[in-house]
């Protein structure tokens, strides 16, 4: 065994105290520890890994790959357990320390950071997080925020502080778990958010020190960790492997037709409930034994704030016994003015409760199918992932709907984060593995709106760019013709689908430099527009082409041929054989300057910068 491949002395330990390695199974030329599992040779390399950031609302899943030269050769998997940021009068607490402390700090601490991240305070979603978020939310430059208690003071914090905050938690606790700093990151996100949303969160990580290698949806994440393993996909010239990923969490329900070819994966459609999770059946429970205790007991813990928590605490707990057995008991010590409160549940009650919310249990799967233009019997496999598939009820209605059995092959709780993880793998230079190719899907459409040339009376003023399943990322250029600057506005072409009442408005473009040519002709703008890895419209570049009429004389002919030349034409002067002068047209394609406002209505304009472009030659 040669330890001096990769850079080992001898008598050098594993971090876990182990002196003698073993070769590297995995043929990558290190060292491998027989007691930790761990290669040495990675532990002296730069790593990278990758997050799915709060998928479940309540917990965050870190997946963590190490390198070994340049091979994936190891993955870990670690848990922050809640996805909260409390506040104290000496310190911050993130993730399982702000649960500990979250009952006797209700009012500073902070949950439901994904739902808050790019939403204002009128936002009705806003209105809907109030009843699951204890602190209290106010306006913060536009945006939705936190007013807490920090340090003594009374501070306000915008989501996006507070989503940058828990990313330095989970920044620490990779670099912890690999003994080296970390920055490259992919975060996976529902598939509903808007653009607005997903810059918030490109701007907490920003704010966190993180490399943002790619915003991917939670269902395409989950369906790059299946296919990417997989050897036996279908070829580019037999019929694809269609697989439906059905993902319920904490406060999602998410279905996404998938087709997979060897080497790569295509989304066909995607279908969601914003409000369909395991808390809203926690919510049932709760509002069912606040009215057994109120009969029982006569104790309103509506009124107690801990009460709710507490009660919600054992509701969840509830649920997932029920889910394995006919009935379930809850208890709780002195819940409210000293009082000792009991209750029992059998599996059929909780299935009467929450009835409104299996009858919707069947529309994303019917919607989803709809947009792919698939029928039931064109799907090959069914995949459930999240902890809200667990439920028994939820499972019989999807396995009905489908007429075929479903497959629980993917760690319902890590399948989301192990995809982020293989994309962050295929995206940073650090890692060696499978090509596999993303084709991912627009889910709202995005029009371009601009002025009308008074030069061209009949001219459109709108153009939908991007339609809803068009393939992301996708590029596209739009040609004007101008004589002088202009102003074009990015939106999305129908608000209705977009969640809560989010101001459809992207962003303003203006296009300077545009003049008249000398012949008072138009001139041929052309702007790229670009949707990207992380679903954010920008306008990348522009250009403009003009036509310059030369002369250009023709080539001399060769002498034979002028000679057969002068043959023929023998009444020719010895003066008239100087060559032809043709006009020619050469295309110059120069650069022009955009100038850039993106904002938002929910965003202060004090926030708001103009860029300024300068595109070089093409």
């Amino acid at each position: 065994m040669n330890l001096a491949i990769c850079g080992l002395w001898q008598d050098e330990r594993c971090r876990c105290r182990f002196r003698y390695p073993q070769y590297c199974y995995r043929r990558c030329a290190k060292s491998w520890c027989r007691c930790c599992k761990s290669c040495l040779g990675a532990q002296r390399t730069q790593s990278g890994y990758a997050d799915h950031a709060d998928r479940s609302q309540t917990k965050c899943q870190i997946e963590l790959h190490r390198t070994c030269s340049h091979s994936l050769t190891a993955a870990s998997s670690l848990k922050l357990r809640r996805s909260l940021v409390g506040f104290g009068p000496k310190s911050r607490y993130l993730g399982e320390p702000a649960k500990t402390q979250e009952i006797s700090n209700l009012k500073n601490t902070v949950g439901s950071l994904k739902r808050l991240a790019g939403r204002s305070l009128n936002d009705p979603d806003i209105q809907i997080e109030k009843d699951y978020v204890s602190a209290h939310l106010v306006d913060v430059k536009g945006q939705v925020g936190a007013e807490v208690t920090y340090l003594g003071n009374k501070e306000s914090f915008s989501a996006t502080q507070l989503v940058s905050m828990f990313f330095n938690k989970i920044k620490a606790t990779a670099s912890a778990e690999l003994k080296l700093p970390v920055s490259d990151i992919v975060i996976s996100v529902p598939p509903w958010f808007t653009d607005v949303q997903r810059r918030s969160i490109l701007d907490a990580a920003e704010i966190a020190g993180l490399k943002l290698l790619r915003l991917i949806n939670d269902t395409t994440a989950t369906a790059l960790g299946y296919g990417i393993t997989k050897l036996d996909l279908p070829t580019a010239e037999e019929k694809p492997r269609r697989v439906a990923f059905v993902d319920i969490g904490h406060s999602n329900y998410t279905c996404s037709i998938v087709e997979f070819k060897k080497g790569e994966l295509a989304v066909k459609s995607t279908a969601y409930d914003r409000h369909f999770g395991g808390r809203n059946f926690d919510k049932a429970l709760v509002d069912h034994f606040a009215k057994e205790f109120k009969e029982k007991y006569k104790i309103d813990i509506t009124t107690n704030s801990k009460a709710m928590v507490r009660v919600a605490a054992a509701a969840e707990k509830m649920k997932k016994i029920l889910s394995a057995n006919a009935q379930a008991p809850i208890n709780i010590e002195s819940l409210m003015n000293d009082v000792d409160a009991s209750g029992m549940l059998k599996r059929e009650e909780l299935e009467e409760l929450v009835k409104p919310l299996l009858e919707r249990a069947t529309g994303p799967l019917e919607q989803a199918l709809a947009e792919a233009k698939l029928k039931v019997e064109d799907i090959d496999a069914v995949e459930m992932v999240g902890g809200c598939t667990r439920v028994p009820s939820l499972k019989e209605r999807i396995s009905k709907f489908f007429g075929k059995q479903l497959s629980f092959t993917l760690n319902q709780d890590e399948a989301v984060a192990r995809g982020c993880a293989f994309s962050c793998a295929i995206l940073s230079p650090v890692f060696r593995v499978r090509d596999f190719s993303i084709h991912d899907i627009v889910n709202y459409p995005i029009e371009f709106n601009w002025e009308q040339s008074p030069d061209i009376p009949d001219e459109d003023t709108s153009l939908t760019v991007f339609n809803k399943g068009n393939v992301m990322p996708s590029t596209k250029i739009l040609t004007f013709y101008r004589k002088q600057p202009f102003d074009l506005e990015a939106r999305y072409a129908k608000p209705d689908m977009l969640p809560g009442k989010t101001n459809p408005w992207i962003g303003r473009f203006s296009v300077k430099g545009v003049k008249a040519d000398s012949k008072d002709d138009f001139m041929i703008c052309k702007l790229k527009a670009r949707l990207n890895l992380h679903g954010v419209l920008n306008l990348e570049s522009g250009y403009y082409v003009e036509d310059i009429e030369v002369e250009e004389p023709i080539p001399e002919e060769k002498e034979a041929e002028k000679k057969e030349g002068d043959k023929k034409e023998g009444d020719k002067k010895e003066g008239d054989v100087s060559p032809p002068i043709f006009p020619t047209f050469l295309r110059l394609i120069l650069p022009m300057t955009l100038w850039l406002l993106r904002g938002h209505e929910n965003i202060s304009r004090d926030s708001s910068n103009m860029l300024t472009t300068a595109v070089s030659k093409t």
